[in-house]
């Protein structure tokens, strides 16, 4: 009798053991899932920028750029910078829309508009991560990430962007009539 319930119990031990390793080899690649997101953004905006940005917001601007301490990168690094709207409205809740794109590029050789002319400039499509609109209630702010992830061939050079925010979904560049606010920003991806 005593055997049968010690063969039982090794038998249960086994099962709950073989459970218990089977949760936590879920529970490590879940946390493996989360972490490699935040591990992967090399330059970040810091919570002091984000904080100093939104103080400049409450008093007095309608958008303005946060950016991380570090603007040199080398190619295939990712990095975040924080885009933050106010609704200077007091009375009204609104949807923000925004767009972000190449303005300028300059490979050493000099400045080149990659609005109007587009010429010589490079390809980014794929590079930027942003949201397209920002609900935002009546006399706050909020903060939103862009997210830049340039190729790892891409070109070395200076990258002039420009963020645009507007009133209406149509927001395509700073001629818009809906045009709130906007910022620009750079980053520089060096040479090898």
């Amino acid at each position: 009798m005593k055997l049968k319930a010690a063969i039982q119990m090794s038998l249960g031990m086994i099962v709950a053991l073989v459970f218990a390793v089977i949760l936590l080899t879920l529970a490590i690649i879940w946390i493996q899932g989360i972490m490699s997101g935040v591990t992967e953004i090399t330059h970040k905006v810091t919570d002091v920028a984000r904080d100093q940005l939104m103080s400049r917001l409450s008093a007095g601007g309608r958008v303005g750029i946060a950016a991380p301490t570090v603007t040199t990168w080398t190619r295939g690094e990712t990095g975040s910078f924080a885009l933050g709207i106010r609704n200077e409205n007091l009375d009204q809740d609104k949807t923000y829309y925004i767009n972000v794109y190449l303005e300028k590029f300059n490979p050493g050789t000099g400045m080149r508009d990659c609005v109007t002319t587009g010429s010589n400039c490079p390809n980014i499509g794929g590079w930027l991560t942003f949201s397209n609109s920002e609900f935002i209630p009546k006399g706050e702010s909020k903060a939103s990430d862009i997210i830049i992830k340039p190729t790892t061939d891409a070109q070395s050079g200076i990258y002039k962007f420009k963020a645009i925010v507007c009133k209406e979904s149509i927001c395509t560049d700073t001629t818009s009539p809906t045009l709130y606010g906007d910022e620009s920003f750079s980053i520089e991806i060096e040479a090898i």
